[in-house]
């Protein structure tokens, strides 16, 4: 909603310029470095009809429905050639569909949101500087082939807390622990703008799901699903099998 919002306003004000940058600062930073990457896991691995899946599926296609109508005059043929591609019921060119603008866009507007948000943005991106080196030094392979253990203080547990259960996803990790900070702790603390965090990490334990490469405590030794983690073998059940 945002960034239609700046777009719109360019238009408005004949900026050409601002509407590109505008639009390749959310699409590689918000979109293809942040959100892509943290749902491609079940893009990729949670079942056909998984609520997860295709609540990613829908956030995704109201994304690149608006961008293609804000793209559109500037990539003119490119975003007709996507508009007719795109599911669903839609008037026959993008040329004729007007701006995401208003009404439409109120329901993508909470700001609570965004300020809950942004601590947690803050704290991916110190997992990912503390997984760098790791990876450099072929200690793991992926982010898939982490442990993350994160200190944190008073404010940052009380605030990470409620999402402990979602940071594997968010890190791309197989492991995420959330533990206090040791009071006198000062090593590698980082400010996420809701208290401080350290972030360790190590190489997981356990073993790699031949699927979606996670390290989990058991694999199945079933015929058909072998060497497959839970969560695999329930997203390749046949429909009402669960």
């Amino acid at each position: 909603a945002e960034c239609a919002d700046r777009i719109v306003k360019a238009y408005d004000d004949y900026d050409y310029p601002a509407i590109f940058q505008i639009a390749n600062a959310f699409i590689t930073t918000d979109l293809s470095a942040f959100y892509v990457d943290v749902t491609k896991d079940r893009m990729y691995t949670f079942g056909a009809r998984s609520l997860a899946r295709r609540s990613g599926q829908t956030a995704m296609l109201t994304v690149v429905d608006g961008l293609a109508r804000l793209l559109a005059p500037i990539l003119s043929v490119t975003m007709d050639e996507l508009w007719r591609a795109l599911p669903g019921e839609r008037v026959p060119s993008v040329h004729m569909a007007l701006f995401p603008m208003g009404e439409e866009l109120a329901p993508c507007r909470d700001t609570d949101l965004l300020a809950r948000w942004e601590p947690l943005r803050r704290t991916r991106d110190a997992v990912n500087a503390t997984l760098e080196p790791l990876r450099t030094a072929k200690t793991i392979s992926t982010s898939l082939s982490a442990a993350v253990t994160l200190e944190a203080d008073a404010a940052a547990l009380t605030h990470l807390r409620p999402f402990v259960d979602f940071l594997p996803t968010l890190f791309g990790a197989s492991q995420v622990s959330l533990v206090a900070a040791p009071g006198d702790t000062t090593d590698g603390l980082v400010d996420i703008g809701a208290g401080s965090i350290a972030v360790r990490a190590a190489h997981a334990d356990g073993i790699k799901c031949e699927r979606c490469w996670r390290f989990v405590p058991a694999v199945s030794h079933e015929s058909g699903t072998e060497g497959l983690c839970p969560r695999c073998v329930e997203a390749l059940a046949p429909a009402g099998a669960h």
